[in-house]
């Protein structure tokens, strides 16, 4: 980054758990403008160096990616102790936010707009997972593929955007062993038990998105966060098809293969998922992509009146933004990686519910703080050994009695049928064992 690169902060998108999202204009010599969008770290991390650490891993990594599909990010710069990213502005909504509006205008989204949306996804995870550095794999898994990370653009443009928590090998700053990340209805088996990950935790979250997209439910959805941690690492949804009655039998089998709990039976890599979606689509014979999608943008926009940001200058910026940012007007320096002091290794913030750091705790006890919904959760439905044997000895009892009945009523019906031959030495040793000690036995 040029030093001295200036940016004019028009308003305020978006607020996050770890950051802000502004709408700004870059600003450079005779006039020239670009709209841009400014992610801040929230104040109440940026003093610690773990955090901050982690948020220019997000730079180092979403640098080195170049895809249509993908939010490009353009610059890391810090003003003052404030640090951001300048990333690609993208003019129109998140696909959460598309959802919701043609609910409430009760507009359906085409299965085929909804499989185009899903295998632009897939190109741009499978340009991500493929990615290598001097003939070494990245290893990138972006961890968090949601409706509201995945953006539209009123051209019908496709792009994943926030990899705040992406895992790439050797990144600077490792996430604390143990530690869950992401949003728990989107997660695979594997993330919500803080488990490796590869590339098919992504797909799963993929596959989640698409049941969404075609049934208008989650597959894993509860009144709890336990709850839905539960389902996700049973991944027994319903079928798609006795929710929405018309799903496409093929499509139906995309989602079942996506949303397999064992990752060896899922798509095994982003490009076949693709593929797959793309001969769906064929078989399908009906219009997909940026052109059909924006068409169909137009008609929700005409029925809701939404507009996405204007990316033009504003006369005055928000009043809020210069309370948050000190000034509208932004200077961003470049950011050194000696700039970030190390943290001693035993101690991290500790973070209270406001995300404001409290008291230093061991790296341990963050972790063990950060699972605990997710082990209530599973200690409270995982049964006692007393219950699986209850459970094992009431499943014996009722196997043994439809056994034995049918078996006990052919036997007395069947049994003056028997020839005398064959009765007579059954009804002998029968006779010995039911005579009382001591009475004489007839020997004939």
């Amino acid at each position: 980054m040029a030093r001295g690169t200036r940016y004019h902060v028009v308003s305020k998108i978006a607020h996050g758990g770890m950051a802000e999202i502004f709408l700004a204009l870059q600003q450079g010599e005779q006039g020239f403008q670009k709209p841009v969008v400014l992610k801040r770290i929230l104040p109440s991390l940026a003093a610690d160096p773990k955090f901050v650490r982690m948020f220019v891993d997000e730079a180092h990594i979403a640098s080195t990616l170049n895809h249509s599909n993908l939010v490009q990010v353009l610059d890391l710069g810090r003003s003052g102790s404030q640090y951001f990213l300048v990333l690609e502005f993208v003019d129109g909504w998140s696909l959460e936010q598309v959802r919701r509006r043609a609910l409430q205008a009760k507009l359906k989204l085409p299965t085929p707009l909804a499989l185009g949306i899903v295998g632009a996804l897939c190109r741009g995870l499978a340009y991500v997972h493929t990615r290598e550095r001097n003939g070494k794999p990245l290893g990138i898994i972006h961890r968090d593929v949601t409706p509201q990370n995945v953006l539209i653009s009123q051209h019908g443009e496709v792009k994943l955007a926030d990899f705040g928590i992406a895992k790439a090998v050797g990144k600077s700053e490792k996430s604390a062993t143990g530690i869950i990340k992401g949003k728990f209805a989107y997660m695979s088996p594997e993330q919500s038990q803080a488990k490796p990950l590869d590339a098919r935790s992504d797909l799963f979250s993929v596959g989640t998105v698409l049941y969404l997209l075609t049934t208008g439910r989650k597959p894993f959805d509860g009144p709890t966060d336990a709850d839905v941690i539960n389902q996700v690492r049973r991944a027994r949804p319903a079928k798609p098809s006795a929710i929405a009655k018309d799903m496409n039998p093929d499509v139906e089998r995309l989602i079942n293969r996506a949303l397999r709990a064992d990752p060896g039976k899922r798509w095994q890599s982003a490009e076949q998922m693709a593929d797959r979606i793309d001969a769906i689509l064929v078989k399908l014979g009906q219009p997909s992509g940026p052109a059909p999608l924006k068409r169909w943008l137009e008609t929700l926009s005409e029925r809701d009146g939404a507009k996405p940001p204007a990316p033009v200058p504003a006369a005055d910026s928000e009043r809020s933004i210069a309370v948050d940012l000190g000034s509208s007007d932004l200077e961003l320096e470049e950011v050194p990686e000696s700039a970030i002091e190390e943290e001693e290794p035993d101690t991290r913030f500790e973070l209270t519910a406001n995300n404001a750091p409290t008291r230093a705790v061991p790296p341990a006890t963050v972790a063990t703080k950060a699972l605990r919904p997710a082990r209530a959760a599973a200690d409270a439905n995982a049964p006692s050994a007393v219950k699986r044997f209850k459970r094992w000895a009431r499943r014996m009892t009722i196997r043994a009695v439809l056994i034995l009945v049918p078996v006990g009523a052919a036997f007395y019906f069947g049994w003056p049928h028997v020839p005398a031959w064959a009765r007579q030495p059954v009804e002998n040793l029968v006779r010995r064992l039911t005579a009382p000690p001591g009475a004489e036995q007839d020997p004939h």
